[in-house]
């Protein structure tokens, strides 16, 4: 109990330092925020379906359990990811004896979210952007399945499956609020809601990286289930940035807020930073951060030596 509590506590404490850094950026942004997106009526409706989706893979999650949904197909899968995405050191325990079923919807339905969510976000771009989100996606997924090796992928797929679904109804919300007479425009004018958003879209980013982390920690160890998170947070914001820094901020972002955005969750659209008037200096400040954090990271998630192994098993 005094386990489960501390770590309770550890994760609380983890999401208000998430919160409070999303909040530091959330005020830096702003200025350059005052935009609200505009989309069309067809787009509303199909990020407004993708929401009702998302939002009910999650309710069924928390509540599967407790009712008669508990024995449908799908219904242990959304189970898994909710309990693994907000609890992650449970989420080797939420996929034991999870059917091979439930186990393809673990992939299938979060996965589809975010690829539909991409789509949506940028319906004019062509299938480029999507192709290199989900690269990004494929590329992080390979590092860890390496790092893996033979074991389960299964806890750390549950627990990232989850964090996205969160992330992505997160991203589909001004969306689905928007389009002709939609309230979003006139919500964005205010700033607390501006910043709420902004807050929780950066924060969420990082989540699913802590949650993927963590998730491994049963199976990798702390320490290079840390390494994970670290380094993949790292990456996250790392490679826009450096780039961003080499080419010039102003030409970077021109170029990616047409294709993939430079900020978390496609904010550049909704941002308007199609601007030059970016600050250059937070991009080599963000670049050099996210560089430490990667090396950091994959220091930590090596496996140790042979000879230094043996020295960390217990006696016999």
């Amino acid at each position: 109990m005094a386990t489960t509590a501390g770590r309770g506590i550890l994760a609380l404490s983890t999401v208000a330092a998430l919160l409070i850094i999303g909040a530091v950026l959330a005020l830096v942004v702003d200025p350059f925020t005052r935009t609200p997106v505009e989309i069309d009526a067809a787009t509303a409706w199909i990020a407004r379906a993708l929401l009702v989706l998302g939002a009910a893979w999650v309710v069924i999650g928390m509540v599967a359990a407790r009712t008669r949904l508990v024995g449908r197909p799908g219904a242990a899968a959304a189970r898994a990811t909710w309990i693994a995405s907000t609890r992650p050191w449970r989420a080797r325990e939420s996929t034991l004896g999870v059917l091979p079923l439930d186990r393809w919807f673990m992939i299938a339905i979060p996965g589809g979210l975010l690829l539909a969510t991409r789509i949506v976000q940028a319906p004019g771009e062509g299938v480029g952007s999507v192709i290199l989100a989900v690269a990004g996606w494929l590329l992080f997924a390979l590092v860890v399945r390496l790092l893996l090796g033979s074991r389960s992928p299964w806890p750390i797929i549950a627990a990232v499956g989850g964090a996205l679904v969160l992330r992505c109804i997160v991203a589909l919300a001004p969306l689905a609020l928007s389009g002709p007479g939609g309230p979003w425009p006139a919500l964005w004018s205010i700033l607390v809601v501006r910043i709420v958003y902004l807050t929780a879209a950066f924060a969420l980013v990082a989540w699913v990286f802590v949650v993927a982390g963590w998730s491994l920690a049963a199976q990798l160890g702390r320490r290079r289930a840390a390494g994970v998170a670290i380094g993949g947070v790292g990456v996250a914001f790392a490679l826009p940035a450096i780039t961003a820094a080499v080419v010039g901020a102003g030409d970077a972002l021109q170029s990616w807020n047409s294709e993939i955005g430079v900020l978390p969750w496609h904010l550049a659209r909704l941002s308007g930073m199609y601007e030059e008037h970016f600050p250059a200096g937070m991009t080599v400040a963000v670049a050099t951060v996210g560089s430490i954090m990667t090396i950091v990271g994959l220091v930590l998630a090596l496996p140790l030596r042979a000879g230094e192994r043996r020295r960390h098993l217990p006696p016999a």
